[in-house]
This record gives C-alpha cells, structure tokens and sequence, in this order.
C-alpha cells in the first residue's frame, strides 16, 4: 500500500477513494492498481478502449475502477438496462459459472446490436470478469475514504491521542497491542 501511495501521489479525496478501490485481488491481478497512479501521475497515456467511454471512465483515467464502472458500461456499450447491469454485478460477485455464461453470450450480443462490435464485447467480458468480483461500489470505497482521511488527519496531527486511542482500541488484545508499540 504504501508503494502505491508512493506512485498514485493523491492530492484529493478521489484519489484516496479511488486507491482503496484499486487496492484489491481484483484490480491487482491485472496491475490497474499502477496502471492509474502512472496515468493519473503523466507517466501513461491515458488510453480508452473506445471513444464512446470517455465519458463514462474519464474520472478514473480510462479505467474500470468501481462496480458503477462496470454497470455503466454494460449499459452503454452492451445495451444493457439499469436492472440488467446490475445482475451482471451481481453475477460476477457471486462467480456462477452458468450466470457467468449467461451474461457472457448476453453482452456480447447486446456490444453486436449496439454496433460496438462482438470483438469488443469480447475484450470487454473479459476485463468485467476477471475485475468485477472484487470491485468495491463507490460509495463504499468513499465511505473508506473519509475514515482513511480522518485517521491519517489525527494521526499526524495529534498523534499522541491518536495512538492512545488506537492503544485503548486493542487493549483486551496484548498481541495487537504489541504491534503498535
């Protein structure tokens, strides 16, 4: 984590967010974690695997970093509604290999009548599900964010209460304990 600090540099909430989104199996997998500090930081070309999502990823540097990502691509590129997007969430979350074959032949149907082509519907799938199983939703990873600023706030700013608390946190535990001291 604290490499990937290093490289994303954050310098706003969406960057703390978007850091404990990106810091998961999922994402880590496939070096997205890095692939956004280095686009975010000017050291990648920020790439898109279609015009058309610029505007759906452009806040996340091309990326697929949220479930929403995932849903509003389906929707857009895939024809999907609303309800269908989030079944597909919900299929990768749960790694049912018949839903998960389902969805497959269903978007990449969906890409071909939207005239993105069953290539990309390929390409696509394939992204959504080895990612989407581990995403976070947004609010979820915001909801992260806050605490995370918050304890990072105190603990630089008022460290001497902040490790008491944390101390009194644990102290049921000598072995967690231990670690702090």
């Amino acid at each position: 984590m604290r490499a990937l600090l290093r490289a994303l540099a954050p310098n706003s909430f969406d960057d703390v967010s978007a850091v404990l989104a990106l810091y998961r199996p999922g994402p880590m997998s496939v070096n997205m974690h890095y692939d956004y500090a280095d686009r975010k930081n000017g050291r990648k070309k920020v790439e898109y695997f279609h015009d058309d999502a610029a505007e759906i990823l452009g806040d996340t540097y091309g990326l697929m970093i949220y479930q929403e990502s995932v849903m509003r691509v389906a929707q857009r590129f895939a024809g999907y509604s609303m309800a269908e997007a989030d079944n597909l969430r919900k299929a990768c979350g749960k790694k049912v290999r018949k839903l998960m074959e389902a969805e497959r032949e269903k978007f990449i149907a969906g890409c071909e009548t939207t005239g993105y082509g069953a290539a990309l519907g390929q390409h696509l799938f394939a992204i959504i599900e080895n990612f989407a199983d581990y995403a976070f939703n947004k609010s979820h990873s915001f909801g992260y964010g806050l605490v995370t600023y918050q304890t990072a706030y105190l603990k630089a700013h008022h460290p001497v209460e902040y490790f008491a608390a944390l101390l009194t946190s644990v102290k049921d535990n000598l072995d967690k304990a231990g670690i702090y001291l």
